[in-house]
């Protein structure tokens, strides 16, 4: 089942990823990932004239998010869980807000996922059911993982069989009583979304010598779940934690 998964996933992934020839040195690639407004992310690949590769969101990601009222610089908390984000994907913030990675043109296929990752990460991340909330989903799972004295690592990445590299929110390492277990953190969950964290969490676990499990911590204050999102995941293996009943995944987490 998971070779016909991602032989299905991959199929997908080419036929609707768009190209387009913006000028001579210049292309915009559309990916089939939605954003916090359901529109499509997109990246801009730029050939240097020293050979180099730059990949850049033009600045759309954070200028979306401050024309929508939210202003990712407007406390020290967020602006380091942005930098955070950017740098666990490789990329830089420009002087001009533009989140970008620079390459050869070998590194292009990596980091052009990786780019696009790390762009849907933070339009998730930063996802507002309300303009007045003022907490960050990242942060209340790090604060439950703390009060329930959960031992974990941050913003660690894992290399897939693909050779595709895939940033996780949080790691458990295995103990006696229980095996690796990776924390996923999804603010917005969709079945997009959940087919992308299904895909590469497959091609990690291919990758693992470790007997591991994926938990997506989901958010549902304000919001109804996605039930098809959740079939997605419970379809190949991976634990959801609904936020409002996250005490049930307390045990499982402190073993």
């Amino acid at each position: 089942m998971d070779a016909n998964f991602k032989k299905n996933y991959i199929d997908w992934l080419y036929n609707n990823i768009e190209q387009y020839k913006v000028r001579e040195n210049t292309y915009r690639i559309t990916f089939p990932y939605l954003d916090r407004n359901n529109d499509c992310i997109e990246i801009f690949i730029v050939m240097k004239e020293n050979g180099s590769y730059l990949l850049t969101d033009d600045g759309e990601t954070l200028n979306e998010l401050e024309l929508s009222g939210f202003n990712i610089f407007s406390s020290d908390k967020r602006k380091n869980l942005l930098t955070k984000i950017i740098n666990a994907h490789g990329a830089i913030l420009s002087e001009n807000n533009a989140i970008t990675i620079t390459c050869g043109k070998d590194d292009i296929p990596l980091k052009k996922h990786m780019l696009s990752q790390c762009l849907l990460k933070i339009s998730d991340l930063f996802y507002l059911s309300k303009p007045t909330v003022l907490s960050l989903f990242n942060e209340d799972v790090k604060e439950f993982l703390d009060i329930n004295n959960v031992r974990y690592m941050p913003d660690i990445s894992f290399v897939g069989k693909s050779g595709l590299t895939t940033n996780y929110d949080f790691a458990i390492p295995k103990s006696p009583n229980a095996p690796e277990r990776i924390i996923k953190v999804a603010n917005n969950l969709d079945t997009s979304l959940a087919g992308n964290i299904t895909f590469l969490w497959n091609d990690t676990k291919e990758a693992r010598k470790e007997s591991s499990s994926l938990y997506v911590f989901i958010q549902d204050s304000d919001k109804k779940i996605n039930k098809s999102a959740i079939t997605v995941l419970d379809n190949y293996g991976i634990n959801p934690v609904i936020w409002s009943k996250r005490n049930s995944a307390a045990e499982l987490l402190t073993k």
